[in-house]
Protein backbone atom coordinates (compact mmCIF):
# COMPACT_ATOMS: atom_id res chain seq x y z
CA UNK A 1 0.00 0.00 0.00
CA UNK A 2 1.13 3.69 -0.81
CA UNK A 3 1.46 6.52 2.05
CA UNK A 4 -1.41 8.47 2.38
CA UNK A 5 -0.88 11.78 1.34
CA UNK A 6 -3.11 14.94 0.68
CA UNK A 7 -1.45 16.35 -2.04
CA UNK A 8 0.60 16.51 -4.70
CA UNK A 9 2.92 18.67 -2.94
CA UNK A 10 5.05 16.22 -0.78
CA UNK A 11 4.17 12.87 -2.86
CA UNK A 12 6.41 9.88 -1.39
CA UNK A 13 5.34 6.43 -2.78
CA UNK A 14 6.58 3.18 -1.30
CA UNK A 15 5.56 -0.04 -3.22
CA UNK A 16 5.19 -2.93 -1.39
CA UNK A 17 7.61 -4.52 -4.07
CA UNK A 18 10.92 -4.21 -4.61
CA UNK A 19 11.97 -2.79 -7.68
CA UNK A 20 14.81 -5.37 -7.93
CA UNK A 21 11.81 -8.03 -7.29
CA UNK A 22 10.60 -9.59 -9.90
CA UNK A 23 6.83 -9.23 -9.54
CA UNK A 24 5.11 -12.68 -9.96
CA UNK A 25 1.72 -11.37 -10.89
CA UNK A 26 -0.81 -8.60 -11.64
CA UNK A 27 -4.40 -8.30 -11.15
CA UNK A 28 -6.49 -5.70 -13.41
CA UNK A 29 -10.03 -5.20 -12.18
CA UNK A 30 -12.48 -2.39 -12.65
CA UNK A 31 -11.65 0.56 -10.27
CA UNK A 32 -13.27 1.44 -7.77
CA UNK A 33 -13.94 4.57 -5.21
CA UNK A 34 -11.27 2.51 -2.23
CA UNK A 35 -8.67 3.05 -5.55
CA UNK A 36 -9.10 7.10 -5.44
CA UNK A 37 -5.59 7.35 -3.26
CA UNK A 38 -3.41 5.05 -4.89
CA UNK A 39 -4.55 6.35 -8.27
CA UNK A 40 -4.12 10.45 -7.53
CA UNK A 41 -0.81 9.30 -6.13
CA UNK A 42 0.11 7.37 -9.29
CA UNK A 43 -1.24 10.73 -11.09
CA UNK A 44 1.31 12.82 -8.92
CA UNK A 45 3.87 11.03 -10.07
CA UNK A 46 3.97 12.45 -13.40
CA UNK A 47 2.96 15.89 -12.28
CA UNK A 48 -0.72 16.08 -12.01
CA UNK A 49 -1.87 18.27 -9.14
CA UNK A 50 -4.77 16.23 -7.44
CA UNK A 51 -5.63 14.76 -4.72
CA UNK A 52 -8.05 11.26 -3.20
CA UNK A 53 -10.68 13.24 -2.69
CA UNK A 54 -10.80 14.76 -6.40
CA UNK A 55 -10.03 11.36 -8.16
CA UNK A 56 -12.67 9.78 -6.05
CA UNK A 57 -15.51 12.55 -7.06
CA UNK A 58 -14.04 11.88 -10.49
CA UNK A 59 -14.19 7.90 -10.40
CA UNK A 60 -18.13 8.33 -8.78
CA UNK A 61 -19.09 10.57 -11.88
CA UNK A 62 -17.55 7.69 -14.51
CA UNK A 63 -18.10 4.76 -12.95
CA UNK A 64 -21.63 4.68 -13.87
CA UNK A 65 -21.66 5.35 -17.27
CA UNK A 66 -21.10 2.78 -19.41
CA UNK A 67 -18.99 4.50 -22.14
CA UNK A 68 -16.20 4.84 -19.74
CA UNK A 69 -13.61 2.25 -18.44
CA UNK A 70 -11.31 2.67 -15.17
CA UNK A 71 -8.87 0.10 -14.53
CA UNK A 72 -6.58 -0.83 -12.41
CA UNK A 73 -3.36 -3.02 -11.68
CA UNK A 74 -2.45 -4.77 -8.63
CA UNK A 75 0.53 -6.19 -7.08
CA UNK A 76 0.85 -9.76 -5.56
CA UNK A 77 0.18 -7.40 -2.35
CA UNK A 78 -2.65 -6.12 -3.65
CA UNK A 79 -0.89 -2.52 -4.06
CA UNK A 80 -2.27 -0.12 -6.71
CA UNK A 81 0.96 -0.07 -9.55
CA UNK A 82 -1.19 1.56 -12.28
CA UNK A 83 -4.35 2.68 -13.86
CA UNK A 84 -5.87 3.36 -17.23
CA UNK A 85 -8.61 5.19 -17.88
CA UNK A 86 -10.39 5.07 -21.59
CA UNK A 87 -13.60 6.38 -23.11
CA UNK A 88 -16.07 5.17 -25.97
CA UNK A 89 -17.27 8.34 -28.18
CA UNK A 90 -18.75 8.77 -31.71
CA UNK A 91 -16.66 11.11 -33.34
CA UNK A 92 -18.81 12.55 -36.76
CA UNK A 93 -15.18 12.79 -38.73
CA UNK A 94 -13.92 9.35 -37.56
CA UNK A 95 -16.16 7.05 -36.68
CA UNK A 96 -16.99 5.43 -33.27
CA UNK A 97 -13.66 4.45 -31.38
CA UNK A 98 -12.38 4.02 -27.70
CA UNK A 99 -9.49 6.42 -26.42
CA UNK A 100 -7.03 5.52 -23.86
CA UNK A 101 -6.89 9.13 -21.88
CA UNK A 102 -5.25 8.32 -19.34
CA UNK A 103 -2.50 5.46 -17.96
CA UNK A 104 0.02 5.32 -15.53
CA UNK A 105 2.20 2.69 -14.18
CA UNK A 106 4.35 3.07 -10.69
CA UNK A 107 7.95 3.42 -11.91
CA UNK A 108 8.95 0.86 -9.71
CA UNK A 109 7.06 -1.94 -11.41
CA UNK A 110 7.59 -0.09 -15.14
CA UNK A 111 8.71 -2.78 -17.91
CA UNK A 112 7.54 -5.95 -16.34
CA UNK A 113 4.01 -6.00 -18.86
CA UNK A 114 1.59 -3.64 -16.77
CA UNK A 115 1.15 -1.22 -18.56
CA UNK A 116 0.38 -3.40 -21.72
CA UNK A 117 -2.18 -5.88 -19.84
CA UNK A 118 -4.17 -2.65 -19.10
CA UNK A 119 -4.13 -1.43 -22.66
CA UNK A 120 -4.96 -5.20 -23.37
CA UNK A 121 -8.07 -4.94 -21.59
CA UNK A 122 -8.80 -1.41 -22.89
CA UNK A 123 -8.80 -2.95 -26.48
CA UNK A 124 -10.83 -6.24 -25.04
CA UNK A 125 -13.28 -4.12 -24.36
CA UNK A 126 -13.37 -2.22 -27.75
CA UNK A 127 -13.57 -5.11 -29.36
CA UNK A 128 -16.47 -5.83 -27.05
CA UNK A 129 -18.03 -2.07 -27.92
CA UNK A 130 -17.50 -2.87 -31.93
CA UNK A 131 -15.30 0.07 -32.14
CA UNK A 132 -12.94 0.91 -34.98
CA UNK A 133 -10.50 2.08 -33.30
CA UNK A 134 -8.08 3.04 -30.08
CA UNK A 135 -7.05 5.85 -30.15
CA UNK A 136 -4.22 7.36 -27.35
CA UNK A 137 -2.70 10.94 -27.18
CA UNK A 138 0.88 11.02 -25.33
CA UNK A 139 2.57 14.37 -24.39
CA UNK A 140 5.61 14.88 -26.39
CA UNK A 141 6.90 15.08 -22.46
CA UNK A 142 6.41 11.02 -22.16
CA UNK A 143 9.35 9.77 -23.71
CA UNK A 144 8.86 6.17 -22.67
CA UNK A 145 5.12 6.07 -24.04
CA UNK A 146 6.79 7.11 -27.68
CA UNK A 147 8.38 3.70 -28.18
CA UNK A 148 5.73 1.46 -25.70
CA UNK A 149 2.65 2.24 -27.96
CA UNK A 150 4.15 1.55 -31.60
CA UNK A 151 5.50 -1.83 -29.44
CA UNK A 152 1.69 -2.57 -29.19
CA UNK A 153 0.94 -2.03 -32.50
CA UNK A 154 0.00 1.63 -32.51
CA UNK A 155 1.11 3.93 -35.84
CA UNK A 156 1.28 8.03 -35.15
CA UNK A 157 -1.41 9.71 -36.78
CA UNK A 158 -0.73 12.95 -36.46
CA UNK A 159 0.77 15.47 -34.14
CA UNK A 160 -1.37 18.46 -32.50
CA UNK A 161 -1.17 20.74 -29.75
CA UNK A 162 -3.53 20.69 -27.23
CA UNK A 163 -5.58 24.37 -26.06
CA UNK A 164 -7.29 24.30 -22.53
CA UNK A 165 -9.88 27.57 -21.36
CA UNK A 166 -10.91 26.78 -17.79
CA UNK A 167 -14.20 27.35 -16.69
Amino acid sequence: MFRRQNSCSNVQMRAEISPHRKQTSTAIRTATEIDAESIAQLSCMLGYTTTGEMIGSRLRAVLRLDNYLVLVAVNDSVAVIGWLQAHASHVIESGFRVEITGLIVSSETRRRGVGSALVGRAEEWARQLGAEAVVVRSNVQRVESHAFYPALGYDITKTQTVYRKKM
